[in-house]
């Protein structure tokens, strides 16, 4: 299976970090608004009318649109890979069993309402109707505790049915709000979509770390989507 690696920033919200040929990804894109030279990357210049934040769900949601291999793995530009190689390995079997694979929520949260009353009135979500998207879901019948999941890392692997569900969910975040946390459970709930949850804490594992000291101030652990 050819496995990319892929991240996208736009602005300047985050660093790029350098990859390195050894972790033995079969491609590493870098998906940005602006060209830049960033050792191990391939640089996808893809300028957008949207927010920042917005524009970087494409590659995040829809990673097929930006490499030719069977699968991906997407990184947020907040996090510093500690251990490539071991990720990669890791990876290859999962998805050989499901076509995504993401985080149980590492805060111990476990429905998206919960997650909506932690964030809605923040900042960076002030564009977005966060209340009407839980009241939609509701009104659906979306189930209590469902579960919730972190996506600061997601593995995809590229059948019809992750595409499908990609799209649908980057159409979501554009129809409510970029908090993808909140519409993700939601739509594998309603979609019937099998995914897996990987074998480790987002916070504590022994493939990458959360940078952070390098986000901007007031952006701490329950920001990472």
């Amino acid at each position: 299976m050819r496995i990319a690696l892929i991240t996208s920033v736009y602005g300047t919200y985050d660093p790029v970090r350098p990859a390195d040929a050894e972790w033995g990804f079969d491609d590493a894109v870098l998906v940005t608004d602006t060209p830049v030279n960033v050792e191990g990357w391939r640089v996808h210049v893809r300028p957008s009318n949207d927010s920042d934040r917005l524009a970087a769900k494409a590659a995040k949601m829809m990673p097929w649109q930006f490499t030719d291999c069977d699968a991906a793995v997407w990184v947020d530009g907040s996090i510093e890979i500690t251990n490539g190689a071991a990720l990669r390995a890791t990876v290859e079997p999962l998805l050989e069993r499901r076509g995504l694979w993401v985080w149980q929520h590492p805060e111990g949260r476990l429905d998206a309402r919960q997650e909506a009353a932690v964030c809605q009135d923040w900042l960076k979500y002030r564009d977005g109707d966060i209340r009407g998207q839980v009241a939609a879901y509701d009104a659906d019948g979306f189930p209590a505790n469902w579960g919730l999941f972190a996506c600061g890392v997601i593995a995809w692997r590229f059948t019809p049915e992750s595409k499908r569900f990609g799209s649908l969910w980057e159409t979501e975040c554009r129809r409510w709000s970029i908090q993808d946390q909140i519409s993700l459970p939601y739509l594998l709930w309603r979609e019937g979509f099998r995914f897996g949850t990987f074998p480790a804490n987002q916070y504590q594992n022994p493939w990458f770390r959360i940078r952070w000291d390098e986000r901007p101030a007031g952006q701490g652990p329950s920001a990472v989507s």
